[in-house]
């Protein structure tokens, strides 16, 4: 019997995990919370995600919009590009970076959409077909409307003037009468968690298909990486494998597991190679492709995946809230109680930590408890990392966490030198690693070389290995290419992917935004550069490059 036709056992879901819903006024279709299931605070997230659930007011009228970061990229395979000089755009970008970047804003009640620049200016087309990109102020001349062909590309058509925005190079227009198009290249880390509109549910790996039936996404299974190549997207789970469109993995990437992408309502579409959307079918939620066209079974939305860690107490016993709603550390055994996620807060500068079933940590008198159902002061805490792997935790109100004797963690008011005080840290939905830094991802300098640079416009992921000799305890961990090559230092202190035997790097956290430094076998961070050198140089942890990750 295929699995989604299988009968699935009820599952009673907590209150508190229940997706809210607001109703808009002004737009009864619209039932959907600003505030995601992923992403509790509404505070918007720094070109981390490439989508945003927003409202605007426009001549007292409030309008509710769903917003996509992304690059459009003509038929001679230049970027859109918005220049900071005189507010120009012209066509003329060969990469995906910050000029490159646009949103893509729908608006519900007139089902259209917005292009905004990454200066904030919105574009907009006059009668003649001329272009302006100057202005943070909408009006009728920025509104346009969506079409799609085929092969997944995508034309602008002026609402007010109805022609099309096209042109190459410094001649761009909004003056012709049939389609011009565009490819659309996201703007997102491509490791993500898949949400399904209609289902209020996240995507996992269960065995040999993609299941979307997770309330929260936790844990490793739960990561799904949107790859593109081409002007197309590959799916591919925790487990490296590519999403099939007959919804079953396959390690090899065939024109059945590629996919273009279009808008419908707001939301993001997955269609394949024969025209069909790809939906969650069943009681189970198989991903897979079925219709030929897009509806509300067919939205999907693209979030920010958030790290997840455990924590391994001096005792070498893993933090959990097994026993209840008290941390301790306990348990040998990995389960959901021990897994914990990282939401870095602007506003607070410092971290919250949400459970399994969504609570967050907080202070209740010496005591650690996950009892907090929103983030607040009291549940914010300062990670500083202590080096091999090793952090630990600073209270709002400056005291420590330290594990006692029973396991429990204790809240104590000074400092504790001894290595009581510190954690080590394991990141568990990281499968494999995508590397960005503020100069672009690392990945091969090219075709025929090995080294690795960090100012490439596309991603390349790695697999990260822990090792079985108990040095994870030290932060070590090892580094694959895809070809099962490792990660190695070179003469020249470069990194090369060439090693056929595992070097010991470390991850270590950072104090702010889930970031990373990358300690090499030579006991030196890893510097890059604008010119895209990757280099173990670095003595101090604080000069080193941090890594999205």
């Amino acid at each position: 019997m295929h699995s989604a036709l299988r009968p699935k056992p009820p599952v009673k879901i907590p209150p508190s995990l229940i997706p809210t819903t607001i109703d808009h006024p002004s737009q009864s279709l619209i039932r959907k919370s600003s505030i995601q299931q992923n992403d509790h605070h509404q505070k918007s997230i720094k070109i981390t995600s490439d989508y945003r659930h927003t409202s605007l007011s426009l001549n007292h009228t409030t309008i509710a919009r769903c917003c996509w970061s992304l690059g459009l990229r003509n038929s001679n395979g230049k970027y859109l590009t918005s220049e900071s000089f005189g507010n120009k755009i012209n066509a003329t970008g060969t990469s995906l970076k910050r000029k490159q970047i646009w949103t893509i804003i729908y608006n519900f009640q007139n089902d259209c959409v917005y292009l905004q620049s990454s200066l904030s200016h919105y574009l907009s087309t006059d009668k003649y077909g001329r272009l302006n990109c100057d202005s943070n102020k909408l009006n009728d001349d920025c509104y346009f409307q969506l079409e799609y062909n085929r092969i997944g590309q995508w034309a602008f058509k002026s609402v007010t003037y109805h022609m099309y925005f096209g042109g190459d190079n410094d001649h761009l227009h909004c003056f012709s009468k049939s389609p011009e198009w565009w490819s659309p290249h996201l703007a997102v880390h491509p490791q993500i968690n898949l949400k399904h509109v209609l289902r209020k549910r996240y995507a996992k790996l269960d065995d040999d298909e993609i299941h979307v039936d997770e309330i929260i996404p936790w844990g490793s299974d739960a990561i799904i990486a949107v790859e593109y190549l081409n002007d197309h997207y590959c799916i591919r789970s925790s487990n490296g494998f590519y999403v099939h469109k007959d919804g079953k993995l396959t390690t090899i990437k065939t024109n059945e597991t590629l996919f273009t992408i279009e808008l419908y309502k707001g939301y993001l579409t997955f269609k394949d190679c024969d025209q069909s959307y790809l939906t969650a079918i069943g009681p189970l939620g198989i991903l897979t492709t079925r219709n030929k066209i897009a509806g509300k079974d067919e939205q999907f939305l693209l979030e920010e995946s958030k790290l997840q860690i455990c924590l391994v107490a001096p005792n070498g016993k893993l933090v959990s809230i097994k026993q209840g709603i008290d941390l301790s550390a306990n348990q040998y055994e990995r389960d959901h109680s021990s897994i914990f996620q990282l939401e870095y807060d602007d506003d607070f500068h410092a971290y919250h930590i949400r459970t399994y079933d969504n609570k967050y940590w907080k202070i209740e008198g010496f005591n650690v408890q996950a009892i907090a159902d929103k983030r607040s002061i009291e549940t914010s805490f300062q990670i500083q990392s202590a080096g091999h792997g090793r952090i630990k935790f600073q209270t709002s109100n400056e005291k420590f966490l330290v594990p006692h004797a029973t396991g429990h963690l204790r809240v104590v008011n000074e400092q504790i030198s001894s290595n009581d005080a510190y954690f080590s840290i394991k990141f568990i939905n990281r499968p494999f690693c995508i590397f960005k830094c503020d100069f672009g991802h690392i990945g091969y300098r090219n075709k025929q070389s090995r080294i690795l640079e960090c100012n490439k416009a596309l991603s390349t992921l790695f697999s990260l290995e822990e090792p079985h000799d108990g040095t994870h305890s030290e932060g070590i961990v090892y580094l694959k290419g895809s070809d099962g090559v490792y990660w190695e230092i070179l003469n020249d202190l470069s990194i090369c992917v060439s090693g056929c035997e595992p070097s010991k790097f470390a991850l270590e956290l950072c104090p702010s935004h889930s970031r990373v430094v990358i300690k090499a076998p030579n006991g030196m961070y890893l510097r890059a550069e604008q010119n895209g050198s990757i280099q173990a140089t670095c003595q101090n942890s604080r000069q080193a490059t941090q890594w999205e990750f």
